[in-house]
C-alpha cells in the first residue's frame, strides 16, 4: 500500500490532491470548498479535478489561469482539469509571464499576428 501525494493526474497512485485542497482550506479558511467524487470547487467559482470536463476552458469566464508548466500542446494550468491548449490561450489571454521560449509558441504567436495583419 502506498499513499504519494500527486499534481495533475496520476492513475496509479492515491491521489490525495482535492484532500490535501480541502485540508488547506480548513486550516488557512479560504473558500475553496469540496466537490463530489475528486473535484473540488475553488474560491472563484471553478470546478477543478481530474473528473472536470476536457474542454472546459470554452465557457471558462473567470480570471487568467495560472500556467505553471507547457506539456505540449497545452498548458499546465491551475483549474479546470489542468490543461489549456496552447493555442486557445494565447488567442484569449496572450503569451502568460514567463513562457513563449519554445518554437511551438512561437509558431503560434507568429501565425496570430499574420492573420491579425490579413
Amino acid at each position: 500500500f502506498e499513499w504519494r501525494i500527486s499534481y495533475k493526474l496520476d492513475p496509479l497512485a492515491k491521489n490525495m490532491f482535492g484532500w490535501l485542497m480541502n485540508l488547506f482550506s480548513k486550516l488557512f479558511d479560504s473558500s475553496a470548498e469540496k466537490n463530489t467524487g475528486e473535484n473540488w470547487v475553488g474560491p472563484d467559482g471553478t470546478e477543478s479535478g481530474p473528473g472536470v470536463p476536457e474542454n472546459w476552458y470554452l465557457t471558462y469566464e473567470g480570471p487568467m489561469p495560472i500556467v505553471e508548466d507547457i506539456y505540449e500542446p497545452n498548458y499546465g494550468v491551475d483549474r479546470g482539469n489542468g490543461a489549456i491548449p496552447i493555442e486557445f490561450y494565447i488567442d484569449k489571454w496572450g503569451i502568460p509571464d514567463g513562457f513563449g521560449n519554445t518554437d511551438y509558441e512561437r509558431d503560434i504567436a507568429e501565425n496570430k499576428k499574420l492573420n491579425q495583419l490579413s
